[in-house]
């Protein structure tokens, strides 16, 4: 009986990440910031996890992409009203934590970023 009910609870709460995940996914940096800080992260978790379902490891924590987010917006306001999802993935590729077998990291910084900004970016990092 347990087990049932752990099995349906575990399920309740994957059902709510996906579902979190979609929500996430329609975002913008508006509607990120005018989140508490709380519900940042587990929309930063809910896009992160999303990713690592598609065979992405990302060793960094939604935590310290959050604060990586509130920098980012703070400096560029006129990217709030793009989309979360992309602007996360972006900042995620540019610290080169976004890993997925058979992708070069700097393959995928470049196309994901052009030219000039993976310039920028090696530039940034010391590389």
């Amino acid at each position: 009986m347990y087990k049932k009910i752990l099995s349906v609870t575990a399920a309740a709460v994957l059902v709510a990440s996906f579902a979190l995940a979609e929500q996430a996914k329609q975002f913008t940096g508006n509607d990120y910031l005018a989140l508490s800080k709380q519900k940042r992260v587990e929309i930063v978790t809910a896009l992160i996890r999303d990713a690592k379902a598609g065979s992405v490891r990302i060793k960094q924590t939604p935590v310290s992409y959050c604060r990586r987010l509130d920098v980012f917006y703070a400096r560029h306001p006129d990217m709030k009203a793009q989309q979360l999802a992309v602007v996360l993935k972006t900042l995620i590729i540019m610290e080169y934590d976004w890993e997925q077998r058979g992708v070069d990291k700097d393959t995928l910084a470049r196309q994901w970023l052009g030219d000039n900004a993976y310039r920028q970016n090696r530039a940034r990092l010391g590389r």
